[in-house]
């Protein structure tokens, strides 16, 4: 047995073992087990990612106008007290545009099929009518598929959990009927599916074991604030238009990524000049629809995060946003449970280790928003900025999900959907390493 005193030593020493010294600036900084090591003084260690650059023609595109757009819409938001997404001019022109660009596939389908009749014996027509004609039928319009892997809840299995979510659905003033699935990915976000385009909130098994009930909260609420504002109905046609310009960008673009390996001849370079003048055509098009409608896309993610904000509170929202950008910590528990077995679940274990996760590295994931301009997506303001929004405008909560009903939504999916969302999480992520 140890003495009281060498007892206290041993415990200073310890604590002494956490605190280490920055080897740039020299403060004393946390170190937290299983955690990067960085200094919160200098940035020191802070493993900013480098900005994409790779991707087909859109992404390329999209990424540009985040970037360059971004900070001048969010000056224009932060003065004002309410954000309105109604239809402006210049969604009505992105939707009058949309139409031509459609209307233009249709009539290129129409003339193909009569060009294949009346000049089949043309060769070079023929193949022209031909290729027309394959990419009017890719380009054509048709229902979304359900989301891959996803499952939908039912009141049978879940009651508890489908009464809350109905809840959380009248109080965000949702008056159509939205249904809810779970995905065994780490992510949330708002759907249509099928020609009656039915409305479906998708849910991440790993983020909702990774959430707590104020984080729940407000991802429901930002969710169900798309659908009361129809973002996804509102962008139905301009997505059809992109989808038909951005089929021939593909066709037309031959560097797809910046790093493809290039062959020096006269053949290979003067072929790739002439596909880069024709790609111009269906990409300055693409950036027309896209500076049409790139405002509208950032205004309704910042006015579903206020509508979240003045239910859910400001603080959990912007704690949500925070760990959303957290695969470093999920992706090494995942890989932890598919190649050795735990004595806990999946879910349970990314609830515990959510659960005691250190303050600095939630400031680690903001700072490195900040340097970085990540955001969710491509059409999604940068985090960040999202963030600081929010900060300015701060809101309490007005209405949370309890701890009670956390706890049952946790435990009708352990009960009904744990096994097959785990062996679908896990052969996923085993498939990655294949």
């Amino acid at each position: 047995m140890l003495s009281d005193s060498a007892l206290c030593t041993k415990q200073a020493q310890r604590g002494n073992d956490s605190v280490k010294p920055c080897p740039s600036c020299g403060a004393q900084i946390e170190a937290n087990e299983g955690y990067p090591f960085w200094c919160e003084h200098c940035d020191w260690n802070l493993a900013v990612p480098s900005k994409e650059r790779q991707g087909n023609a859109w992404k390329r595109l999209e990424r540009k106008m985040r970037d360059t757009y971004g900070q001048a819409l969010f000056k224009e938001l932060k003065g004002r007290t309410e954000l309105v997404t109604k239809q402006g001019v210049s969604e009505r022109v992105a939707s009058a545009y949309s139409l031509v660009v459609i209307g233009c596939s249709v009539a290129g389908f129409l003339f193909s099929l009569y060009g294949l009749v009346a000049w089949y014996r043309s060769p070079f027509i023929l193949i022209s009518c031909l290729l027309i004609l394959l990419f009017a039928w890719l380009s054509r319009p048709r229902p979304h598929p359900f989301p891959k892997m996803a499952i939908l809840l039912n009141a049978d299995e879940h009651p508890t959990t489908m009464k809350i979510f109905e809840t959380m659905a009248q109080k965000m003033g949702v008056e159509k009927s939205i249904q809810f699935a779970l995905s065994p990915y780490y992510e949330a976000y708002t759907t249509e599916y099928g020609w009656r385009r039915g409305r479906v909130v998708v849910i991440g098994y790993p983020l909702l074991f990774a959430c707590t009930p104020g984080e729940l909260t407000a991802l429901l609420a930002h969710e169900l604030a798309h659908c009361r504002n129809n973002d996804i109905r509102r962008s139905a046609l301009v997505s059809h238009a992109q989808r038909i310009l951005l089929n021939w960008c593909d066709l037309l673009d031959p560097i797809q990524y910046e790093d493809d390996e290039y062959h020096f001849s006269f053949i290979a370079t003067f072929s790739r000049g002439i596909m880069r003048l024709l790609l111009w055509i269906p990409y300055r098009l693409l950036a027309v629809l896209i500076h049409l409608y790139w405002n509208q896309s950032q205004r309704a993610e910042y006015e579903a995060d206020r509508m979240a904000a003045q239910l859910a509170g400001s603080q959990h929202l912007i704690s949500l946003l925070q760990i959303i950008h957290m695969n470093d910590v999920v992706e090494p528990l995942i890989a932890r449970h598919s190649l050795q077995k735990q004595s806990m679940t999946l879910g349970q274990h990314l609830h515990e280790t959510f659960s005691k996760l250190p303050g600095k590295e939630k400031m680690r994931i903001v700072r490195i928003l900040e340097r970085s301009q990540q955001s969710m997506d491509t059409t999604h303001p940068a985090t960040h900025m999202r963030i600081a929004m929010l900060l300015h405008k701060d809101a309490p909560p007005a209405y949370q999900i309890s701890d009670w009903e956390y706890n049952r939504i946790c435990q009708e999916m352990t009960d009904h959907l744990q096994e097959k969302m785990e062996h679908r999480i896990l052969d996923d992520y085993r498939a990655k390493l294949a």
